[in-house]
This record gives structure tokens, sequence and C-alpha cells, in this order.
């Protein structure tokens, strides 16, 4: 089961307060984040998707106000969506739904928990509410008795999580025909699921799902939802022709444009989760510039773009396109060079910007970079990889050997509680990179394949396989390890590690290519031929890029 890991990619200016909300109890996994800021004052949002549950009210605009706070919040445009079920709250102060909402809205989700004291605060919520739907529908009084559940030892990560959800999924038993009804009941069930709880809450969620997007394969909070649960159960092909259609059914939800590239990335449509993630950071950057965020970092405030801008930055590093990979890294170097500071997370994660101009700028470029401060450990190792692999571009060894050589194994104490050890992690993947570069520069395959095999052994550690959403690592270092193998004349153990990468990233094209080498080598011409056309119809930039050294 793949459990949720995506960063907050540059929480690095004075946070917002959703940004202190997500970090101040996020485990460093994080947030798949929030989708937009709430209007100053208060209108209905287009563009959100879906969301809709009739509710007693004598406003019609307070049922607008509270129809768009579910597909506002469904889209993970959390503040926004908490902002509209406030208006419909003040538009119909005798709405007990709308305080219900308000209680819901301010709660966990598949992506941080949230603390005793708001627990607290959304369960006054829901108490004052419960008399106020003594009168009404029966379903309203089942509803605020099932969110009460939530904030007694709940907040995600507690009993009370799944006794709320165990009262939602009845409540969805006894409306089975109502979509809203299902998918929050699924929502409820994949809440414990993404923070720890096991058992059989995924799989409930997934069944509930189902059985939506079977009749109402249109219904955006199903389709959203799913796309987690298949990716966070190993099956994320099962969501793929939800996730093409997401996009154009939600045009103003940066999230929901985002989210096809979960299941695009482990399908191995490495381009196209690019490419919806420069999609989902262009409308982000319009986002902040509607909202006067200042220029040109404001819109890292959103944590919502900066995870944006590190899926597709991943997914352009695997499928070649060095045009978006280097457009999307570009102004992350700039806002880490204005960052007052920078702690090991969000080192670790930025480091990505510099892994794509090590493979994708002009070397000179990449050579000028300035060298970040004596604070920034982490990132001055990132750095040096970058240097690196642009050497090994060139083809100067003896250089790619000196930027191994200035990447410390440590910068600092290694902690996993803010992701030290995992950054720490990533430099000595970096380091052992760089020597197998060097070496398969001087024509020593054997020593290559010590220094890749140590990366690969990092890299596949229990230190780093829950950071994957999208893996910090950018490539299956696997790959490389098949090419060391077959250049010292070994083609089955080339082929047994280029399978490992494709395991871990399907359809990896220079993956690919370094298998169909192998399996020419082992005499398997006809496998090896359909390998090698699949990896130049998957590859989008140059084809130096399966040069052996570079692999």
């Amino acid at each position: 089961m793949r459990v949720l890991k995506i960063a907050p990619l540059l929480l690095l200016l004075a946070p917002t307060a959703e940004v202190a909300r997500a970090t101040a109890s996020a485990p460093p996994h994080a947030i798949c984040g929030d989708d937009t800021i709430a209007p100053s004052v208060a209108r209905i949002l287009p563009g959100f998707g879906a969301g809709a549950l009739p509710i007693r009210t004598a406003k019609p605009q307070a049922q607008a106000f509270f129809d768009n706070g579910l597909q506002l919040s469904h889209a993970f445009a959390h503040d926004a969506g908490h902002a509209a079920f406030a208006e419909a709250a003040r538009l119909d102060p005798a709405c007990a739904m709308c305080r219900w909402g308000e209680a819901w809205s301010g709660g966990p989700t598949i992506n941080f928990p949230v603390d005793a004291a708001t627990q607290v605060k959304m369960g006054k919520l829901v108490d004052a509410a419960i008399p106020m739907a003594a009168s009404g529908p029966l379903l309203e009084r089942q509803l605020l008795a099932a969110l009460a559940l939530r904030y007694k030892n709940g907040g995600g990560k507690g009993p009370g999580d799944i006794a709320y959800a165990r009262a939602m999924e009845a409540i969805a038993v006894a409306h089975p025909e109502n979509d809203e009804l299902l998918t929050l009941a699924a929502d409820a069930w994949m809440i414990p699921a993404a923070l720890g709880e096991r058992g059989d809450t995924l799989p409930r969620a997934v069944a509930l799902l189902e059985t939506v997007l079977k009749r109402n394969p249109d219904f955006t909070p199903a389709i959203h939802f799913y796309i987690h649960a298949t990716e966070m159960n190993g099956f994320p092909a099962r969501a793929e022709r939800y996730a093409d259609r997401l996009a154009a059914l939600a045009p103003a939800a940066s999230h929901l444009i985002h989210m096809p590239s979960h299941t695009y990335y482990w399908i191995g449509r490495y381009q196209d989760a690019a490419d919806a993630n420069v999609r989902a950071a262009a409308l982000g950057v319009a986002d902040a510039k509607a909202a006067h965020a200042p220029e040109p970092d404001g819109v890292f405030r959103q944590p919502y773009h900066a995870h944006n801008v590190h899926f597709g930055i991943g997914g352009a590093l695997i499928a070649g396109d060095a045009k978006d990979a280097l457009a999307l890294s570009e102004p992350v170097l700039g806002a880490l060079s204005r960052a007052p500071k920078s702690d090991p997370f969000q080192q670790m994660v930025g480091g990505t910007a510099y892994f794509a101009q090590g493979r994708f700028a002009d070397p000179a470029a990449v050579l000028a970079l300035p060298e970040p401060g004596a604070a920034y450990g982490f990132l001055r190792a990132y750095r040096h990889y970058a240097r690196g692999e642009a050497y090994a571009r060139l083809g100067n060894a003896a250089a790619v050997r000196a930027e191994a050589a200035a990447i410390p194994l440590r910068a600092g104490p290694a902690d996993k509680e803010d992701a030290s050890l995992q950054a720490t992690a990533l430099m000595r993947i970096a380091k052992a990179v760089l020597e197998g570069r060097a070496a398969m520069l001087e024509h020593r395959p054997d020593d290559a394949v010590k220094a890749y095999r140590t990366a690969a052994k990092i890299e596949t550690s229990k230190v780093l396989v829950h950071f994957d959403d999208p893996p910090v690592w950018w490539y299956p270092t696997e790959r490389s390890l098949a090419a060391a193998l077959l250049a010292t004349g070994d083609a089955q153990q080339a082929l047994a590690q280029a399978n490992a990468a494709l395991a871990r990233r399907p359809l990896d094209p220079v993956s690919l290519s370094i298998r169909a080498d192998a399996l020419t080598a082992l005499g398997q011409t006809a496998a090896a031929e359909k390998d090698r056309a699949a990896a130049v119809a998957r590859w989008h930039g140059d084809k130096s890029a399966f040069s052996a050294a570079l692999i």
C-alpha cells in the first residue's frame, strides 16, 4: 500500500494561516495542498467541480454557499470552503447544516490531522448545531451525530475517526442513491487509512467510490478521492479513465487539474504528469496575482503550488522534458535564494530543482549557479550533484569525481522528525551516483557497479520508502546499476536490475532503453526492439541521455 508522501516544497516565507495549519500537525510526508485563497468578500466560486446536498434552510443563497462549500472542500480548497460554509451560516443563522459544514471543513483530511484544540473548537460547532436540528430532517440529525463522534478523540489519528467513518457508512447504506453521502463516507474511511490506520479502512473507501463512479463517472469528488485511494492501494491504473476527464470538469481547481498526475506518474505517463502540473502551476500563479500576493515568491505561500511544481519537475525529469523541468525549477531556485530560512525537508524537496538543472540546463549555467549559504548544507550538496551531472555531460570525469568528493556524508544531525535523515540519504545517493558516473566515463564499470549498488540500496531503504509522492530522488538508480552491469558483460544481471527499475517506475524510457540493450545482449531481439520503440516514444528530450555514462 502506498502511503501518500508529498511535499510542501517551499513553505519558505512567512506562513499563511493555512500553511501553519498544514505544517503544525502534519508528519513530514505531506500536504497535497490547499487549492485557493478564500475571497476577501464572500462570493460563490465556480469551476471547482461537483458537490451538493439539499439542506433545511429558508434562504436559497445559504443553500448555494453550502453547496459551494462542499465543492471547494472536496477540491481541497480548504480555506475557501470553510469561508463558504461560514457565509451560509451568516445568511441563515438557524441553519444547522451550515454549522455542520463549518465543523466538517475545519477537520482533518487525508493529508493532515488536526490538534486537540481544533477538535474542541469544531466539536463546539457541532454541539451548537444539534439542538437547531432537533425538529429537522432525520438525515441532518444523523450527520451531526456522526460528526460529533469525529471530535471525540479523533482529529485524523484516533478512535473517533473510525467511529465517524462507521456512522457515515451507515448513513450511506441508508441512502445508496446519494453520491454526495457515499463520497463523504469514503473520505471518512480514507482519512484514518492515509494517516496510519490500516485494517479494512481503504477497501471500504474504494468500494464506496467505485459505486459512485460506476453510475456517475463525472462526479469530481469521487474521482479526486479515487485517484488517491487507488494510488495508496497500489493499483493506480484503475483510476486512469477518470483521471483523464477530471481537469475539464473542474477548470478553476488547481488541485484537481494536478490530481491526474498522481495516476499518470505511477502508470508511466510521465509527460502527462508533467503537463498536468505545468497547467496547475500556471493557474496557481494566476490565482496569486489575482489575490495580489507579493511577487515573485508569494505564490509559494500556497502549499498546493509547491507540490504542483515538485510533481511537475519529477514527471519532466523522467520524461526527458527539459523545457518544462527548467521552467518549473528556475522559480524554485530563485525563491530558495531569497528565503530567510529553510529546514531540511524544504531543502530536500527544493533539491529537485538542482536535479533538473544538472540534467538539462546548459553546463555553463549550471556551473555558474551560486553556492547557497552556510546554513543550507543540504542545498549545497545538491548543487554539487547538479555540477557533477553537468560535468558528466561534458565528459569530464575528473571534475565529476571532484564534485562527488565535495558532497559530505552528512550536513548536521540526522533526525526523522525534521526529515534531515531523509535529506542526508539523498546526499549520499547523489554522492554515489556521481562516483558511478565518473567510473563509467573512465571505463571502470566494476567500480561503477559498486557505486550504483550503494545508491540503489539507499534509495530503496526504509528511510525513503514513504517519501514518494513524487519520489524525492528523481529516478530509479537500478537503471544506472543495470547500465554498469551490462558494461561488465553481465547482461543477465543487467536485465534483472532494469526490471527492478521498471517495477518502481513503470515504463521509464531510460530504463526501457537499458533493458533493450540487455535483451539484445541476451539474444532476445524482438523483445529488445519492442522496448527500444517504447523508450523512443515516451522520451521527450535529447537522446544523449541514453548514453551509458549518464543513465
